[in-house]
């Protein structure tokens, strides 16, 4: 709380501003009322910066190891820890990004206000783990399958509840008609003698709901959605997860140890002025040698390659070609050098891949957050990690880096089997197919089968062993 300049009556006046925040005069106000990264001095020169003492560095690297600890603990555990992990980070992640723009004076004014976005979240979130872990979850819990089965109506029937619960809170509240009179509504820096234009209390708080309603869908898309995306590659195996994960992580290490030893050039300074184009060269060089041992490292272990489709057995497989070694020829104009052909894995060059990414796109994620920060005059996201900030600032890079690899394996790594060798799913779609559909897709099935000359009479077994 600040201690108030004595002064007439008028000046002491309450009024809103055009950001929704109630003050009480331009120069100074309660730090209660006080949006994000505003600051409580009349004076528009920055308040000093502390230096960076040894203590913040050494809680910095403190932090960075137990992260590093516990993400290898999440790995050996599997996907069972692996979606505890995302699935609290997208909780503290929404929690940041909405706080953000949140008025606590307009908020006190608007009960049970603040829950509809916490709504909204948990609906996006079990609809999409849901979705994730369908197979797994009704091959562990057959009886979960006919409530599954209508999951995308419920979860619409649920985003109509919020959205008529957001529409009916926007008539206002018994409260603030009792004090439309004694508030004078003008900008800041305004003369404070009354205009005779004043801005309806009503738009205040209608403008400030239609605010936050788009802040969540942003936090719903930008945060929730696309980091849910981990959930669907994570299924199909944990090496898809982890992999990308560390490339990331790898990639910022080297970013920050080559800009300190070598940066010179800024990358983009109206952004982040830290970043040099030698750190972001150098980290993708040592990303890539990362991204290229690692890969073969996680894909000698089962527990990395096999999908997950049973919640209480343990992962097992016929372990696909994408982790196993194969030759590729070398171009005629290098085989002088190299010889005819090499030896390597799929999943290595898949692992190049994410590499470059993580280098080249995943950064774009961070430049995001820096300049959403910027635009809110804030230095952090939040301060539940001491020495990196919120979640948010350790999060910004994964959530692009979980978009790209679930397009990047759809389109280039999936092939049979992983969940879709679950049978459950395909027999209910089956059943509820008209007779000539299924007819048809019983020819091309058998067609399929001939082509890979798949022995009829084995197949007719394994069926009758299932039924029986």
């Amino acid at each position: 709380m600040l201690n108030r300049k004595p002064g007439s009556a008028e000046e002491q006046q309450p009024y809103i501003s055009d950001d929704g925040a109630l003050r009480t005069s331009s120069s100074d106000c309660d730090s209660d009322f006080l949006g994000p990264g505003e600051s409580m001095s009349s004076s528009t020169s920055p308040a000093p910066q502390k230096k960076k003492s040894g203590s913040d560095l050494l809680m910095r690297t403190v932090f960075t190891v137990l992260t590093g600890v516990m993400f290898v603990l999440t790995q050996h555990v599997g996907q069972t820890l692996g979606i505890v992990l995302v699935f609290t980070c997208q909780i503290l992640m929404f929690r940041e990004v909405m706080r953000i723009s949140q008025k606590k004076n307009i908020e006190n004014e608007l009960p049970g206000f603040h829950n509809l976005p916490w709504f909204m979240f948990f609906v996006c979130c079990a609809f999409t783990i849901a979705t994730a872990l369908r197979v797994p979850l009704v091959k562990t819990w057959p009886f979960l399958e006919q409530y599954l089965k209508h999951l995308t109506f419920a979860a619409f029937c649920f985003y109509m509840v919020g959205l008529i619960a957001f529409v009916l809170s926007l008539k206002p509240m018994e409260p603030l008609k009792s004090v439309i009179g004694k508030l004078r509504i003008t900008r800041v820096g305004e003369s404070k003698k009354p205009s005779g234009h004043q801005r309806p209390l009503k738009q205040v708080f209608f403008r400030y709901q239609f605010s936050q309603f788009g802040w969540l869908h942003m936090g719903l898309f930008a945060f929730s959605l696309m980091s849910s995306l981990f959930y669907f590659t994570m299924m199909e195996a944990m090496l898809w997860f982890t992999l990308p994960v560390s490339c990331v992580i790898n990639n910022d290490s080297w970013a920050f140890a080559c800009g300190k030893l070598f940066g010179k050039v800024p990358l983009i300074p109206t952004l982040s002025p830290k970043k040099t184009w030698e750190g972001f060269l150098g980290a993708w060089f040592f990303t890539t040698l990362w991204a290229f041992w690692f890969s073969d490292f996680l894909s000698s272990s089962k527990r990395f390659v096999c999908p997950k489709v049973h919640f209480l057995q343990p992962i097992d497989c016929e372990v696909s070609s994408t982790f196993l070694l194969q030759s590729y020829a070398v171009p005629e104009f290098l085989q002088g050098y190299l010889g005819e052909a090499f030896m390597v894995k799929p999943v290595q060059l898949h692992g190049i891949a994410f590499a470059a990414f993580a280098s080249l796109g995943a950064p774009f994620g961070g430049f995001f957050a820096s300049g959403l920060k910027r635009a809110f005059n804030l230095k952090d996201f939040g301060d539940l990690i001491p020495g990196h900030g919120g979640v948010v600032d350790r999060m910004d890079c994964q959530i692009l880096m979980a978009l790209f690899v679930y397009c990047y394996v759809s389109n280039f790594v999936l092939e049979k089997g992983g969940i879709c060798a679950a049978t459950s799913m395909f027999s209910y779609c089956f059943s509820r197919m008209d007779p000539a559909d299924q007819v048809l897709l019983y020819n091309q099935l058998g067609r399929q089968l001939s082509e890979e000359k798949v022995s009829m009479s084995r197949t007719r077994y394994v069926l009758s062993v299932e039924g029986s």
